[in-house]
């Protein structure tokens, strides 16, 4: 085992001095995810103990010699340590079976970078240094035992650029060697000349380089170098951070050159290139169906999406915010929060829209031409989160961006200053993400409230750490229609078995009006009120009936106009009119004795 996880030396205290019971309890999730160390009676044969880890799916890491029939055994990822140490247990020719627990020394309790102005970053480490409440950060160091991050990961910042020559992140920067020779060629056929680190949408060109300081502080917070003994530390010590700027130098920028961006990441993608995430701390405008399908196109890559929920103050519930709001899986909305673990004053929020806190008041960072700075902002809140989605994806590279998401979703800190405001009521939690192992979050999706008289959606986020938690009914009182939450790609659900269970519930009355409980079968319920009035507008019941009317038939074909002759002039405008033409599509002309169906 590597010194950083265990501290096994003569004379060392380990922090082992409570009962049996409390110490499981105190050591829940720290132990390496994934790892048994399982005994076996030692008389049994070579062969049954194959059979016995073959039931469990596990696989034998090593056999230690000092403690006869000792194994360490890896699990397949289905299973949770808890599961797997219970079957085990079942097992009379197993004499134990437990976690593979991490030990610390006492005189150091995680890992802490060199950084000169770590110090200052509370959201990593906060130890009240800032006047906040000890302990309201990411975890980050306890994390970093675990992993630091990888050269091989890539995240995208699109933003307003990124200063790739600053000290702190130039060693982090992705590059795009074939296109990295200033030669004005466009070397590996990408349709950019000269994208050694991305592009610049905004000037279209491929010179990425920030001229607000805005991207430069994002990038800093998701990789700025760690363990360099200068500056600050990310959230990844190593990491590739490629650009792609479509906000200009006063912070603004379409959503045609946002799309290009995604375009460029997708295309970058699907070469090889091992992006992740992007990060997207902007938004503002309406609802856009192009910068939707672009998103989308991004889910369908395998590449997610985190975007800052707004500074507003405003639930985006009510009043929606882009690119935060769009329902689309592969996105996570990021609300602010600050040293205190309070939601930021200026934060937006959402209880079926925002999905998670993070910090993002008073967030030291970098900024252009080897400079640090403190911004907040939910802009800053947002590259936590990316920068988790990096470290994850670092400590196990099988991971998809649907183990991502849960587990940044599922494993961070219950805080009630979130709760009701957020999907999950959590803030983000670095080290407890990478050690996931019994996390269970069920949240309502939809509905919030509706109308009435169309079909409703229900849709739930049902998850354990990296996994969809299962199939979930749900009956709808008064009346006790059940409906199936299914989990398959197929509408009203967005994508097969990403934890987001959803289904279809249509009220037999148009007009149905009223509260109505929805009850789930995992023993969670919700209030909705269905109907009611929209604006000045109500909705209501008519008794069914019908009369026959008399007179002459027009007997119109399709696409055909009738003739109807009045018997008085119909004054209409300042002209009178006597003959009034109606089309079998429901048109009425006084001149047109010939009406197209549009």
């Amino acid at each position: 085992m590597k010194l950083r996880f265990v501290a096994v030396a003569l004379g060392l205290s380990l922090l082992l001095s409570l009962s049996a019971q409390g110490q499981k309890e105190s050591l829940e999730g720290h132990f390496v995810p994934g790892e048994l160390l399982v005994r076996f009676r030692t008389d049994l044969s070579k062969n049954a103990v194959t059979q016995v880890h073959t039931a469990v799916g596990a696989n034998v890491i090593r056999a230690f010699e000092v403690v006869p029939n000792l194994q360490r055994v890896r699990l397949p990822t289905k299973i949770s340590v808890p599961e797997a140490v219970k079957l085990y247990k079942k097992n009379p020719n197993v004499l134990y079976a437990e976690p593979n627990y991490i030990r610390r020394a006492t005189q150091q309790a995680f890992l802490t970078p060199n950084d000169a102005q770590f110090s200052q970053l509370w959201a990593l480490h906060n130890v009240g240094q800032t006047g906040g409440t000890p302990d309201a950060d990411i975890d980050a160091p306890e994390a970093w035992e675990l992993s630091t991050g990888s050269s091989s990961v890539v995240v995208a910042v699109i933003d307003t650029g990124v200063d790739y020559n600053h000290p702190d992140l130039s060693a982090n920067m992705w590059r795009n060697t074939l296109d990295c020779n200033s030669n004005n060629i466009d070397d590996d056929g990408n349709g950019y000349k000269d994208d050694c680190y991305g592009i610049d949408t905004a000037n279209n060109d491929s010179n990425p380089m920030d001229d607000n300081d805005h991207g430069t502080h994002v990038a800093g917070t998701i990789g700025a170098r760690g363990n360099n003994s200068a500056g600050v530390v990310g959230v990844n010590w190593t990491v590739q951070i490629m650009a792609c700027k479509f906000l200009g130098a006063n912070g603004s920028g379409s959503d045609a050159d946002a799309i290009e961006c995604l375009q460029y990441v997708k295309t970058m993608k699907e070469r090889g290139v091992n992006i992740v995430a992007t990060n997207n701390s902007w938004g503002g405008g309406g609802f856009s169906q192009a910068l939707y399908d672009a998103i989308a196109a991004q889910m369908d890559a395998g590449i997610l999406f985190i975007a800052a929920a707004g500074n507003e103050s405003a639930d985006n519930g009510t009043t929606e915010s882009y690119p935060a709001n769009y329902d689309l899986p592969n996105i996570i909305s990021v609300a602010a929060t600050t040293h205190t673990d309070s939601l930021a004053s200026f934060s937006n929020f959402g209880r079926r829209t925002v999905h998670v806190g993070a910090p993002g008041s008073s967030i030291r960072s970098t900024t252009r031409n080897n400079t640090y700075s403190t911004f907040s902002g939910t802009s800053m809140a947002t590259p936590h989160v990316t920068g988790l989605a990096a470290l994850l994806k670092a400590h196990n590279p099988a991971r998809d961006w649907i183990a991502l998401r849960n587990l940044i979703l599922s494993s961070g800190d219950p805080k009630s200053s979130l709760d009701g405001k957020t999907i999950t009521g959590r803030r983000i939690n670095a080290y407890a993400a990478l050690t996931c192992t019994d996390a269970p979050l069920f949240a309502v999706l939809k509905p919030s409230a509706t109308a009435g008289g169309a079909p409703v959606t229900i849709a739930v986020l049902n998850i354990n750490c990296a996994s969809p938690a299962g199939v979930l009914t749900v009956t709808i009182n008064p009346g006790g229609t059940v409906v199936t939450l299914v989990d398959n790609g197929v509408a009203p659900d967005l994508a097969a078995n990403d934890g987001i269970y959803a289904g279809t519930w249509t009220p037999g009355d148009l007009c149905a009006l009223g509260t109505y409980t929805l009850d789930f079968s995992n023993g969670q319920s919700l209030t909705v009120q269905l109907g009611g009035t929209v604006g000045s507008y109500g909705c209501s019941s008519a008794a069914l009936g019908w009369r026959t009317i008399a007179g002459t038939n027009l007997n119109l074909g399709d696409d055909t106009v009738a003739t109807i002759s009045s018997p008085f002039p119909i004054r209409f405008g300042s002209a009178s009119y006597t003959n009034l033409y109606v089309s079998t599509n429901g048109a009425l002309s006084f001149h047109q004795t010939t009406i197209p169906y549009t």
